[in-house]
């Protein structure tokens, strides 16, 4: 049972790790650019996952420092 919590930890750890990657965040931003660029997206469409990409990249900054 301990062994199992402890590989819980480990996935949480690393999903934790990539959603906060500062660098996984410019590529969706970058990607979400493009579909704008491309006519995938509208204006308004970008900007709302423009602000939640810009949210989880302050969340990153939180977190990395410990404070979130």
């Amino acid at each position: 049972m301990l062994m199992i919590g402890w590989v819980l930890r480990q996935v949480v750890a690393a999903a934790e790790r990539e959603y906060y990657d500062p660098a996984n965040i410019q590529r969706a931003l970058a990607e979400l650019e493009a579909q704008l660029d491309q006519g995938v997206i509208d204006g308004r469409e970008f900007e709302r996952q423009e602000d939640a990409l810009l949210d989880r990249l302050e969340e990153a900054r939180q977190w990395a420092n410990g404070t979130l």
